[in-house]
């Protein structure tokens, strides 16, 4: 008998053959700073010939129906079951799936939904070996992590790319990079975004941001680096370049060219010296980040706990650097959604209190290793290096989904009834009204 798993729901082996190639076709295609939005796709003609009839839900509706989850209490995934015995605590957490033959039986796209909370062992993320990924495929990884929004740890990944960079100081930055343009952001301290009240309103604060060259990059970090505390904190957010390869560093995450490349948005070098800080917020698009020196530590928080960390839309404001360590606040029309409230480092509990039930996580990501981050994902990223060295690390942002699918895979997830498991025997079946006789438990 299958085993019922929380709040999860599917169709089995759905479909016909063709059916299971396209969305196998369907999957395959698929802040620190936060790459653009992705663009809305065209509208279809209504009317059309062949034009498919959908339902039209306006915004309101979605609202609606998100806010009905949470007030039910399903906006915590305590959701409602089939019934049935919860899966084993010794078996593999990563293996457990809306299918008990999903793992061993190829790629169902309708059973796939949002971050599940029974899919983390408590207080950890998924962990791979480059080795494996090499040996099983770039798809297998995207199956069992991204297509399912599971982060994972992957070491191995960069390892040749960390080892050419292995002990290099600011002087060898300078001697090899020092020509080279990229954009700087510079803050006042170590916290590069913050929200921040303005006549009553918050706003989130951005450092400010200009290009210059690599050298004069460093020149501006060894001048605030000559008093103490720092007079500003600068670090690079960003390379002009297309490729990052006149720096020496992959167009592509090695062994998994092949399921960025398609859809690949954004590539964004990063470069501090200690400590700098990227406050708690999510981007819309995954990403692999390549950790080539230093280490980033990640705290994470599972989006399918997403209100816990309050998240809110507010205005951007922008500092505008007057003079060394000088700044001035320039408010923006631009809206943000994907900075919460929430401090996930220096809790507020009276303040926040549903932030004592978010699902939160913590990876060092060391050099040589990656992180698999599933969009959505809310994560707080500090930077660590040894005395005299820098971290330096690359972004790598694609298209896993559309933002369709995801908005459907969370509802699906945390309003949708799971129909298609059996009560237990003697129970009510959440989808009848009456109690099913033990032979057809």
């Amino acid at each position: 008998r299958a085993r019922a798993h929380r709040g999860r729901s599917h169709r089995g082996r759905s479909g016909s053959a063709q059916e299971r190639q396209r969305s196998s076709t369907q999957g395959r295609q698929g802040q620190e700073s936060t790459p653009p939005m992705p663009k809305r796709p065209p509208a279809a003609t209504p009317g059309a010939p062949g034009a498919a009839k959908v339902p039209r839900w306006s915004s309101a509706s979605v609202a609606s129906a998100i806010a009905l989850a949470y007030a039910a209490g399903l906006g915590s995934r305590v959701l409602l079951t089939a019934g049935g015995d919860p899966p084993p605590s010794t078996a593999d957490a990563f293996s457990h799936t809306t299918h008990p033959d999903m793992a061993t039986d190829g790629f169902n796209w309708t059973q796939l939904s949002m971050s599940r909370a029974n899919n983390f062992p408590s207080g950890t993320i998924k962990y791979l070996d480059a080795a494996t990924i090499k040996e099983r495929g770039a798809m297998h990884a995207w199956h069992t992590t991204f297509a399912r929004s599971i982060p994972a740890l992957v070491s191995g990944l960069g390892d040749d790319v960390a080892a050419s960079f292995s002990g290099w100081r600011r002087e060898d930055y300078r001697r090899h990079w020092g020509e080279k343009d990229v954009v700087v952001a510079f803050s006042p301290d170590e916290m590069f975004q913050r929200g921040v009240l303005r006549s009553g309103l918050r706003r989130l604060q951005a450092p400010h941001r200009q290009r210059m060259r690599f050298d004069a990059f460093l020149d501006a970090q060894a001048e605030s680096e000559r008093v103490i505390p720092p007079l500003e904190h600068v670090a690079v957010q960003q390379s002009p370049s297309r490729d990052l390869s006149d720096f020496g560093l992959p167009p592509l995450p090695p062994f998994v060219e092949e399921l960025v490349s398609p859809t690949l948005q954004a590539r964004n070098l990063w470069v501090a010296a200690p400590p700098k800080t990227s406050v708690l917020h999510y981007d819309w698009q995954d990403s692999v980040l390549l950790q080539v020196s230093g280490t980033k530590r990640f705290t994470l928080i599972d989006p399918a706990r997403l209100h816990t960390a309050y998240p809110a839309v507010m205005l951007m404001e922008n500092l505008v650097r007057t003079g060394a360590g000088q700044f001035e606040p320039r408010l923006t029309s631009r809206e943000v959604d994907n900075f919460p409230l929430a401090n996930i480092t220096h809790p507020d509990y009276d303040r926040h209190p549903l932030l004592r039930d978010a699902h939160v996580m913590t990876v060092e990501v060391p050099a040589g290793s990656a992180l698999f981050l599933p969009a959505y994902w809310f994560h707080q990223v500090e930077s660590f290096a040894a005395p005299g060295e820098l971290n330096v690390a690359v972004n790598y942002w694609f298209q896993g989904h559309s933002l369709a699918t995801r908005l459907y895979r969370t509802l699906r997830e945390n309003v949708f009834v799971n129909c298609t498991l059996p009560a237990a025997p003697g129970q009510l079946h959440p989808c009848r009204n009456s109690v099913l006789p033990e032979d057809e438990g």
